[in-house]
């Protein structure tokens, strides 16, 4: 896979440089319009075979994906079926293209996944990356200026035991600029809770063991707990759960197939003081 992959990153890690995924099989125009975004000030992974594809979307949880439809193994509807089966990559912006002209079949996409469509014989990069510039809201003449990222300060105590949200949402979380600390189960975070106060707290309710609803009753009955802003993020939907988790202290209550990454990262920065 290592020959499939070529990642540039800008050295300064903490750049703000939003995070491009590349995937295509036309190795020489991947490599160009890879080169023309690096110099444009991006953060590039390139994939060329899209078996690849998804464990790359699930480590790098770019900010945009562009995805031609020709690529060997899995092609790019494939890629995408896969991608809107994930809730959490789901809202990953797509710029489909055809790099080399061929018609792209509407009726294959899965709905609301593309954002938009690039259709060229010959795909100048420059052209593609006038778009991106467009739809980030980028002014090329400012690039050069763009602000370091410093952390938040916020430290987050977050409950997930499912290891896909967990890896996907937990990188979001730390790009974001937090301080994250992880637990899986019930008893975790009652631990954690002994060692700190954090700034927010977040719970699913499905959880093996104490569900996220015990966690909200003890976190509510300890006197040096209960004001800690708490958000359930949750695959539960009932009006019911909703209104029980708001009567044990939840300010907010997010369902996780219905929000991006960025909601829920705004919402938990909302939620911080």
């Amino acid at each position: 896979m290592a020959n499939d992959i070529k990642s540039r990153k800008i050295a300064d890690a903490q750049n703000t440089a939003q995070k491009i995924l590349i995937i295509t099989g036309d190795g020489a125009f991947g490599e160009r319009l890879q080169r023309t975004l690096y110099d444009g000030g991006y953060s590039i992974t390139l994939v060329k075979n899209g078996a690849d594809a998804l464990k790359v979307i699930i480590d790098t949880m770019p900010h945009l994906v562009l995805l031609d439809i020709v690529v060997p193994g899995t092609d790019g509807y494939g890629i995408l079926a896969e991608k809107q089966a994930e809730p959490m990559l789901a809202k990953i912006p797509v710029f489909l293209m055809s790099a080399q002209g061929m018609p792209i079949n509407i009726a294959r996409l899965p709905h609301n996944s593309v954002t938009e469509f690039i259709v060229a014989i010959h795909a100048d990069p420059n052209d593609i990356m006038k778009r991106i510039d467009r739809y980030f809201g980028r002014d090329r003449r400012q690039a050069k200026d763009l602000p370091k990222m410093i952390t938040n300060g916020k430290k987050i105590l977050w409950v997930e035991d499912d290891r896909l949200i967990g890896n996907i949402l937990g990188k979001k979380f730390i790009s974001s600029g937090f301080d994250l600390v992880h637990t899986k189960n019930g008893d975790e975070t009652m631990e954690e809770l002994e060692k700190f106060t954090p700034d927010a707290l977040v719970v699913d309710l499905l959880l093996p063991g104490m569900s996220g609803f015990e966690i909200l009753q003890k976190v509510k009955m300890d006197e040096s707990l209960k004001k800690i802003p708490v958000m359930v993020l949750s695959n539960l939907s009932k009006p019911s759960d909703i209104e029980k988790a708001r009567v044990l202290g939840a300010q907010k209550f997010l369902v996780k197939a219905a929000v991006s990454l960025d909601q829920i990262v705004s919402e938990v920065m909302s939620m911080c003081k």
